[in-house]
């Protein structure tokens, strides 16, 4: 093992935009990337730096400007398109979405926890309206203890869909804990109003079911 610098570099594990990049680190006697290194895309937009094992980028910082920048583990996935790294286990999404924000590292969002090929596992989600995370505004945070506690079937859209189990607190002091999809209470569970009423049912996209 010995710190190289490789111009255009090619590497098959990892995403088309940082074909041709250039890598700064160390590598094995093949000449690929293993140990700490970094790899920037070849238009220098785009960074990767930190643990490499074969020419595999599997733990360290994702940085792609100006809309997020991922911290933890990775692996790459390159079952859509052209593929891209997704966190893997521990790891963070730091949300900016403008330029000013990331260059003051002024973070509006964040997704952490342990992740599965990119799918939250267990964790939270700061500010999911921010991020594009969810289509509804007014929530504050959502926090997912259990993954896919079970399978149910979604009449509206006729097909099968993962229910976990977590909380949703909202911007007004709402609270709800229990069964949930994504960003709404599916499921059994129940709703704190910020004036302490509270409504223990099953739910269905949001909605109480009658």
């Amino acid at each position: 093992i010995e710190p190289r610098m490789i111009e255009n570099i090619e590497l098959d594990n990892s995403p088309l935009v940082f074909h041709g990049g250039n890598y700064i680190g160390f590598c094995n006697s093949d000449g690929l990337p293993h140990g700490l290194g970094e790899l920037t895309s070849k238009d220098g937009s785009e960074k990767c730096n930190g643990e490499w094992e074969d020419g595999v980028f599997i733990k360290g910082t994702y940085s792609n400007p100006p809309y997020c920048r991922y911290e933890g583990s990775f692996k790459f996935d390159d079952v859509i398109g052209s593929g891209d790294w997704e966190l893997h286990g521990d790891g963070i999404e730091l949300h900016y979405r403008t330029d000013e924000n990331y260059n003051n590292n002024n973070v509006i969002g964040h997704v952490k926890g342990i992740f599965d090929g990119g799918i939250l596992l267990e964790g939270e989600i700061l500010n999911p309206s921010l991020i594009e995370y969810s289509e509804h505004k007014g929530i504050k945070k959502i926090i997912i203890q259990k993954a896919n506690v079970k399978r149910v079937f979604d009449k509206d859209f006729g097909a099968e869909i993962n229910i976990s189990f977590g909380e949703i607190f909202y911007e007004d002091g709402t609270h709800y804990k229990g069964e949930l999809e994504s960003d709404l209470p599916y499921g059994f569970g129940t709703m704190t109003l910020a004036d302490g009423n509270k409504k223990t049912c099953h739910w269905v996209h949001g909605n109480v079911l009658e």
